[in-house]
């Protein structure tokens, strides 16, 4: 029962975390039961908190970005995202920029180093490719695709089994794998300072995923909102670096 306690509140702790820390024991509990309906989305939802798809400003050949909130605290997923400049807007061809994503669920560690018999796995990660083009001086139009996935898999010993009335879990298994197609505007208010929404569409899930975001020199501030999601809006701030 212990071994079950311990993976049942650190994967329930990873949807009531992000939401408030106010639920009693109980609204704690029926929240980790409705996340555990539909674990896949809320995972990708977080997974999407961690990616990065808007353009390079025009004087930067790369970046190095790191979501710090909701994901790393208090989930502890850590992320790393790059992007790098393929091509320059020359105001004839657009600007071209490559993204990748990988991230690490490191709470999973936690568990599989102290239950022997429990053998968690994840994958974390996306790629893809983001087309902008100088509407003015300060304006860029942008849009680009992304193939994104994030993937968990704990099956469960018998004496590790969760059971909550009708309630029965024995494993979690999904594997959340969609390519998105996304476009957006990204205005530079200041030398240091940028405005950015954006929004994709998702075609296997028929998934929509939007942000609005303000940047600073090395910080990042913002929310995401999915519609059809358990949290509809997800507040976020990263760090950054551009060379």
């Amino acid at each position: 029962m212990k071994r079950a306690l311990l993976i049942f509140l650190t994967i329930s702790l990873l949807f009531a975390g992000t939401i408030k820390a106010f639920a009693d024991d109980q609204a704690l509990i029926d929240l980790g039961l409705k996340f555990l309906d539909n674990p896949g989305d809320f995972f990708f939802n977080l997974h999407s908190n961690n990616e990065d798809f808007s353009p390079l400003p025009s004087d930067r050949h790369g970046s190095v970005r790191f979501n710090f909130f909701p994901t790393f605290l208090p989930l502890t997923w850590t992320s790393l995202n790059l992007k790098f400049n393929v091509l320059k807007d020359n105001g004839t061809s657009p600007q071209i920029d490559l993204i990748g994503m990988y991230g690490d669920l490191l709470a999973l560690h936690a568990i599989q180093s102290s239950l022997g018999d429990v053998k968690p796995t994840f994958s974390d990660y996306s790629i893809g490719a983001i087309v902008s083009k100088q509407a003015n001086e300060d304006t860029k139009i942008f849009g680009g695709c992304k193939i994104s996935t994030v993937q968990l898999k704990v099956q469960l010993s018998s004496s590790s089994v969760v059971e909550q009335g009708a309630f029965r879990l024995d494993h979690i298994d999904f594997n959340v794998k969609d390519t998105f197609l996304f476009t957006g505007i990204y205005h530079q208010t200041t030398e240091n300072d940028y405005l950015v929404a954006q929004a994709g569409y998702g075609f296997t899930y028929k998934k929509i995923i939007s942000r609005i975001m303000a940047g600073h020199k090395h910080f990042e501030i913002g929310m995401d909102i999915f519609p059809e999601g358990l949290l509809v809006i997800q507040p976020f701030m990263a760090w950054h670096w551009y060379f």
